[in-house]
């Protein structure tokens, strides 16, 4: 609330010294273009601050399924999509803002065989966890990523060529959301 009361009373400042201004000097008409844009700036950014920030929550409902090189997992039911940056048909997460985000998740194996996934961010990898072939073992993982407008996370099997199981059933989730944005 401070920080409104100093705006509001930068703003009758800067009436009374623009009316000096434009009787007087243009260097000051020049200052108080500036400060004035540095005004719109602030007002920009506390907007900002008054949107939701994005956060998302999805849950993988299929059975068991055979994931083959470069498959994407597609968190089916979405929980949360605060921003609506989590496609559940591509199952990629597309940053709305830039910023600083943090992204979690688990995805089970099924046996007979291993689990190799990896944490994609716009297509390159950030991590290939391990699980085994245990029934039940999972992969999980978070991540702090510096993201851009636009830049994608998403979790996909890894590059090898062999076929590996996974289980849905509400047991393997993905998430993500904003902790913070660029200063001004």
């Amino acid at each position: 609330m401070a920080l409104f009361v100093h705006i509001f009373a930068a703003i009758v400042a800067l009436n009374l010294v623009g009316r000096a201004a434009l009787e007087t000097d243009e260097s000051v008409l020049q200052t108080i273009q500036t400060i004035q844009s540095d005004l719109a700036t602030v007002k920009s950014k506390l907007q900002s601050f008054s949107e939701p920030r994005p956060a998302f929550l999805a849950v993988w409902t299929a059975d068991t399924v055979a994931l083959r090189s470069g498959d994407i997992i597609k968190f089916n039911h979405v929980v949360t999509n605060i921003g609506n940056g989590y496609s559940p048909g591509t199952g990629k997460f597309k940053a709305p803002k830039q910023g600083t985000y943090f992204f979690g998740g688990t995805v089970m194996s099924a046996p007979p065989s291993p689990l190799r996934i990896m944490l994609m961010k716009s297509g390159t990898s950030i991590m290939i966890p391990y699980a085994t072939e245990t029934q039940g073992d999972s992969y999980t993982f978070t991540a702090v990523l510096q993201l851009n407008v636009g830049d994608t996370v998403y979790v996909q099997k890894d590059n090898r060529p062999r076929a590996e199981k996974a289980f849905g059933r509400s047991h393997s989730t993905f998430s993500g959301f904003l902790i913070s944005e660029p200063d001004i």
